[in-house]
């Protein structure tokens, strides 16, 4: 394989560079001002709110932040990176535009990243942030020092990026708005396919759009490692990918990868069949069984990723997941079912109108997998709520009738309610990409 950036100073491209961030609260924008400002750069950056992502980069000390957009927060000289959710009327993109500041998309600044180093991207529909986090920890722990941009913080040290010292960068590859195929990619790792951001700038039509757009992804690069449904989903399209199936054991956390038997600190079968993508590449990296083994067995996961919040009064475990697809939501349920001797509880929060209409059956087909369901109003994110006032989550439930699912429209009672009829032995799981995240400091005791 050829290694990218050896003889590359960067040092030339960061010291001195004056990078604003707009929007920078974000998942993948923070990520990438925090290693920006790690490798030198003088960095700034403002939000219209905070999140942990805003708050872990507050932490650092190490850039300048402001909460609200205004002109104020500009730079005198330097460029604007902003992300496919800021529009260009923005009022610091504007300013930005009217002063003659440089303007980069998140990802033409990634992109320069992924030129200067050998890079291993995660792409797919699902499971893309704890694959690339998993693996940057393999690296990391087997003394590879990578850098790594992933889209959830590792619940330690609660960073989600860093700036390290050898030549491996890992980052997601996000297929939303199809700027992955931008990336300098020198192995590829596709955790499945799948249909997903319909309605956002992508504007994916099926699932094969999904698989030509994955597939020229990893055209280019050295090797590419993926799950058996990204290969039987991308067929001839790819025909070099290279396959990683793990085998089940007696014990649900652990798998068997080529005679080799692992142990894996996350529940659910699905993480396994991640964990063996991370495997194939840690070993091709030269990476040893032994310590690709103990770093499986110690991952710390990630927030919002299956999360244990804590318990409510009445000993009921709570879980906190960032799940917002069908596929997503049955995977994470089923690990909710692993790890319970008691009933699964879900609660729903359905992220984007466009994506509940997508899938409403496939949604409520997913939340059968729980004992009882919960579904609070959707989180619109992007979306004009006044725009979609067709659409609701009640169309979930009406989807399977006599389902019976919970329309909970008032939070402070869905905690009262959850608080007062679950007891010791059931998992209470949060499910979805909004804020559905804040009724766990409602019902978690102590």
């Amino acid at each position: 394989m050829s290694a990218v950036g050896e003889q590359f100073d960067e040092s030339k491209l960061w010291t001195g560079r004056r990078v604003h961030f707009v929007g920078i609260g974000g998942c993948g924008m923070s990520g990438l001002a925090l290693v920006a400002a790690q490798l030198g750069a003088t960095v700034s950056g403002s939000d219209t709110k905070r999140s942990i992502f805003f708050d872990s980069l507050h932490d650092t000390g190490l850039i300048e932040l402001h909460l609200g957009h205004d002109t104020g927060n500009l730079p005198a000289a330097g460029e604007i990176v902003y992300s496919s959710a800021i529009r260009s009327d923005n009022v610091e993109r504007a300013a930005a535009n009217e002063r003659g500041l440089t303007e980069l998309h998140r990802s033409a600044l990634l992109a320069q990243l992924t030129r200067m180093n050998r890079t291993i991207a995660v792409a797919g529909a699902h499971g893309k942030t704890t694959t690339a986090a998993l693996l940057a920890y393999v690296l990391d722990q087997a003394g590879l020092q990578p850098t790594y941009i992933v889209g959830g913080l590792l619940r330690k040290p609660a960073l989600h990026a860093r700036a390290g010292a050898g030549r491996l960068l890992v980052i997601e590859a996000d297929e939303s708005d199809r700027s992955l195929l931008d990336y300098a990619v020198n192995i590829a790792l596709i955790t499945n396919v799948d249909l997903d951001h319909v309605g956002d700038a992508g504007g994916y039509e099926s699932k094969d759009d999904v698989a030509d757009v994955l597939a020229r992804f990893a055209k280019g690069a050295d090797l590419t490692v993926g799950s058996q449904q990204a290969a039987d989903e991308l067929g001839e399209r790819l025909p070099e990918l290279v396959t990683a199936v793990p085998a089940r054991t007696a014990n649900p956390t652990a798998f068997v990868l080529d005679d080799e038997t692992y142990d894996l600190s996350l529940p659910g079968w699905h993480n396994a069949e991640n964990a063996a993508l991370v495997v194939r590449v840690a070993r091709e990296l030269g990476c040893s069984p032994e310590a690709i083994r103990e770093a499986l067995a110690t991952f710390p996961g990630l927030a919002r990723r299956f999360e244990l919040r804590g318990h409510t009064t009445n000993g009921a475990k709570v879980f906190d997941d960032y799940a917002h697809h069908p596929t997503e939501v049955a995977a994470v349920l089923q690990a909710a079912r692993s790890v319970t001797t008691g009933r699964v509880i879900a609660v729903f929060q359905p992220h984007l109108f466009s994506r509940t209409q997508q899938f409403t059956t496939e949604f409520a087909q997913s939340l059968t997998l729980a004992d009882v369901t919960y579904l609070e109003p959707i989180y619109p994110a992007r979306e004009d709520p006044a725009a979609w006032d067709h659409v609701s989550s009640l169309d979930i439930a009406t989807a399977l009738p006599g389902s019976g699912f919970h329309y909970a429209t008032d939070r402070s009672a869905l905690a009262t309610d959850l608080a007062t009829h679950t007891e010791s032995g059931d998992a209470i799981v949060l499910v979805g990409a909004g804020d559905i995240t804040l009724l766990a400091e409602q019902i978690v005791t102590g």
